[in-house]
């Protein structure tokens, strides 16, 4: 039994010595496959039962080969920037189909050498395709199925993974949404000197725009105003301050003109139609806008301004204040700048051609935004009535009363009632000749009629404008008879109520020439014309784009020193429309496309796959493994985290075969196999020996 049963022995050592020169013959096959991991034969021994203390049953060898799944190989630089590799534990999930379904098989991988195929799905060298979670544009994973609304991101399917495609990624574009300037403001500079400080932005379409801010110096020292016009082809800019709450520093909409309106097309302003009219035919309750005489748009155009501002049919509102008026140096464009009055209503859907075609680029109503009262110029008070007799108004520090008795304009303190224009001119002509810082005759106190079209007539309204000393105050007297309003009528001064009279800077400077103060901190851009979002904060546009003119009490962006004007950086984060021109992958497997116009979009999460045991995944052809019972489950990571390793970009991960080991354990295992060999042929010739006793 021995005697055979060494025989045995011998041919399961020749097995086992053959299972170990095939692995080696395999490792060394595969020296140079990316991501390949080296088979180690390992050996044990086939026991016999032993029967009997005296006798020994012999049993054998048995190979044991085992993948060295776990173990990392040497990263090598790679010029491909879809070469990809792992730095620990994991595998890249992948798939035989590049649109899988439920029958294509998801695998797993280390060879990491992707590259785009004809459809631009990206494939390993041995054909199987890299699966990723999708993400939006923030770089948050979402799921493939559109359906879902959760990523469940240890589930692999193609509910949740898809064929990472790089033909699909697309153009893109930035719309601005900060915009830093800084510059230095001459502090020499005299009041109402200006400056300017020209910039470029994109709108939500790629499309560059320009726009100006000037920089006017007011007569309170270290303050300066800051003033914007629509761009072109933009309908309002509308400027707002940094409050918790947002309220409006300035507001300007804009009419720009193409070509000459037809005989009977008409805008509405604020509630007024306006009919352009060359022969003394206007529709029932429009205003006329002569252009008989006119012979070019721009008449056109001023013809239409006259009208709403001047003469008989004049909107009240709108007389005399420039709220209404040309655009400096295009004499085709008006531009509608609200002063506190109240907010502008245009409807131009009726400017229309012979043809019947728009002649302005705004072609759909707009509405210019009230300033709020801090900003403005000057505060009215609007009345709709008188004051009882004996009530008081003290105005910059001087008490006015109301005298049912005075009967004419002698410049005391006495202000005669008998009506209100009577009672503002004599308040006016007061004023003015008790308060030295009221100039006769000058413009910082007036009486205005507010609210309608017709001739200004009867004087409602008293505008008080701020004073270069600073700020004052109006108190209304106790019980205060028909409190005047705001000319809207959004705002009733009650008696008792004290109410001041300044207007705040758009930027203001310390005597270091530091800035102290930012009035304005966003800008609200609508209407452009070709097509874009409003820039107005609204959920379904874009933002609102955020001024960054520095950081107050620091020198790092706007100041005022005694030097000329110099303009010192302007830059702004939005993009023109760019094509797709490579990608990026981060150590956490965040795969982002980059564009020629210098933006970037997150596209893909790569996952990697752990297991418990990795040595026991199931090799199959073209570098890749299947889960087994024997590996565990997969757990699928962001990479980086955990076990996982991190995701390596242009690198490949080399073969994890040692050629000295593999060349060493070829000579052991053919020395083992000679050996082993020699048993057969020893026991061969111990049977001859025992056939011929027979003879």
């Amino acid at each position: 039994m021995s005697l055979f049963g060494a025989l045995s022995s011998g041919v399961s050592g020749l097995t086992a010595q053959s299972s170990a020169i095939g692995a080696i013959a395999d490792n060394i096959s595969n020296l140079s496959t990316v991501g390949y991991k080296s088979t180690t034969v390992n050996f044990q021994t086939l026991v016999t039962k032993q029967t009997s203390s005296t006798l020994f049953s012999p049993g054998g060898v048995q190979s044991a080969p085992r993948q060295n799944n776990g173990q990392q190989g040497l990263l090598q630089a790679s010029s491909s920037q879809s070469d990809l590799s792992l730095s620990g534990a994991g595998f890249f999930v992948v798939n035989e189909a590049a649109v899988p379904t439920a029958t294509d098989q998801y695998l797993y991988t280390r060879a990491g050498s992707f590259f785009q195929d004809s459809g631009g799905f990206l494939r390993n060298t041995a054909g199987f395709y890299l699966q990723g979670w999708p993400t939006n544009a923030l770089g948050v994973v979402i799921p493939a199925n559109t359906s879902l609304t959760v990523a469940n991101q240890n589930i692999i399917s193609t509910d949740y993974l898809s064929t990472i495609n790089l033909s699909r990624v697309g153009g893109t574009a930035a719309a601005t949404s900060n915009l830093s300037i800084g510059a230095n403001l001459p502090a020499n500079d005299a009041t109402g000197a200006t400056h300017r400080t020209d910039t470029q932005f994109f709108d939500s379409l790629g499309n560059a725009n320009t726009m100006s801010l000037v920089y006017t110096k007011l007569g309170v020292d270290n303050q300066w105003a800051i003033d914007m016009e629509p761009p072109p082809e933009t309908t309002v800019l509308t400027l707002y301050d940094g409050a918790s709450t947002p309220l409006v520093y300035s507001s300007i909409g804009q009419l720009e003109f193409t070509a000459r309106p037809a005989d009977g097309s008409s805008v509405v302003i604020d509630g007024v139609t306006y009919e352009f009219d060359s022969d003394s035919s206007v529709a029932a309750g429009s205003v006329a806008v002569d252009i008989s005489s006119s012979t070019t748009m721009a008449g056109d155009v001023a013809a239409l301004i006259s009208t709403v501002t001047t003469g008989a049919n004049a909107d009240t509102d709108f007389f005399g204040n420039g709220r209404m008026a040309l655009k400096t140096g295009v004499s085709s464009t008006i531009l509608f700048k609200e002063d506190g009055t109240g907010s502008i209503s245009v409807n131009p859907v009726g400017l229309l051609d012979t043809s019947g075609n728009p002649v302005t680029n705004q072609t759909a109503a707009f509405t210019v935004a009230l300033v709020n009262d801090a900003y403005t110029d000057f505060t009215q008070f609007k009345f709709s009535g008188v004051p009882a007799d004996t009530q008081t108004i003290t105005i910059n520090g001087i008490t006015y009363t109301f005298d049912a008795a005075e009967a004419a304009n002698d410049n005391d303190l006495n202000i005669r009632i008998d009506s209100v224009a009577n009672m503002l001119a004599d308040l006016e002509a007061a004023i003015e000749a008790n308060d030295p810082e009221f100039a006769s005759g000058a413009s910082t106190v007036a009486i205005a009629e507010r609210g309608g079209t017709g001739a200004p007539v009867t004087a409602d309204t008293l505008l008080l404008s701020s004073l270069d000393s600073g700020s004052y105050d109006v108190v209304f007297g106790a019980a205060f008879t028909n409190p005047p309003t705001s000319p809207d009528g959004a705002i009733t001064y009650a008696a008792a109520k004290t109410v001041a009279i300044t207007t705040n800077a758009g930027l203001a400077f310390d005597g270091n020439g530091l800035p102290t103060t930012f009035n304005v901190a966003e800008i609200e851009i609508l209407g452009f014309t070709n097509g874009a979002e409003d820039m107005d904060n609204a959920p379904t546009n874009k933002p609102r784009i955020d001024l960054d003119f520095g950081t107050a009490g620091e020198a790092d962006g706007m100041t005022q020193f005694g030097a000329s004007f110099t303009p010192i950086f302007i830059t702004q984060n939005g993009s023109r429309f760019g094509t797709f021109s490579g990608v990026t992958i981060g150590v956490d497997g965040l795969l982002t496309a980059l564009f020629d116009n210098g933006e970037t979009r997150p596209i893909f999460q790569i996952p990697v796959a752990t297991f418990v045991n990795p040595n026991q995944l199931a090799s199959k052809s073209g570098n890749v493994w299947s889960a087994t019972q024997s590996s565990g489950t997969f757990t699928l990571r962001v990479a980086d985290t955990g076990p996982a390793g991190q995701v390596i970009q242009g690198a490949l991960e080399a073969s994890t075969v040692d050629i000295g080991n593999e060349f060493t354990s070829m000579i052991v295992v053919q020395r083992a196999y000679a050996a082993t060999a020699k048993i057969i042929s020893t026991a061969d010739d111990m049977l001859e020996e025992l056939m011929r006793i027979k003879r």
